[in-house]
């Protein structure tokens, strides 16, 4: 019952897009899916191996001439909005992932990481509590031949 069911969508598949379509549509999303994780591996090979221990890390005066200053306040604000763009895109495709083909909860950690809000350390820590998301997170490391992370 279930092949005639997958032999009617190819079917299907087949008269509506043609084989032509199809498997190019096969060939770009597995390219995408490559340079995805390519890409989300260098950044986790990328961070420093005590990043997920939370510090309490003073603010340090640094004194900037006044001409500066507005320079220095657009500068930031345009950066934070930078990460949180992409903080939340990465959100987004993090909870694609978890039902497509994918490493979604990875991608979702990466989100949050990126953005300011209330409960983020507390959420942080929910997904790092998965033993599955720190054997992957340090898998990963390990490939790369880096220190696997201190998690606590």
């Amino acid at each position: 019952m279930l092949t005639e069911y997958y032999d009617k969508i190819e079917n299907y598949l087949i008269e509506t897009f043609g084989t032509n379509f199809i498997f190019l549509t096969l060939i770009i999303t597995t390219t995408i899916a490559m340079a995805y994780f390519i890409f989300i591996s260098y950044i986790i090979t990328q961070l420093d191996k005590r990043y997920f221990i939370r510090r309490q890390i003073s603010a340090v005066d640094v004194s900037v001439p006044t001409h500066l200053k507005w320079i220095n306040s657009n500068v930031t604000k345009l950066v934070n909005m930078a990460k949180m763009i992409v903080g939340v895109s990465f959100l987004l495709i993090g909870l694609v992932m978890l039902v497509l083909p994918g490493q979604g909860l990875i991608t979702i950690l990466i989100g949050i990481s990126l953005l300011p809000f209330p409960g983020k350390n507390k959420m942080e820590k929910n997904i790092l509590s998965r033993k599955s998301v720190r054997s992957s997170l340090n898998w990963i490391r390990i490939k790369a031949n880096k220190e696997p992370f201190i998690f606590d």
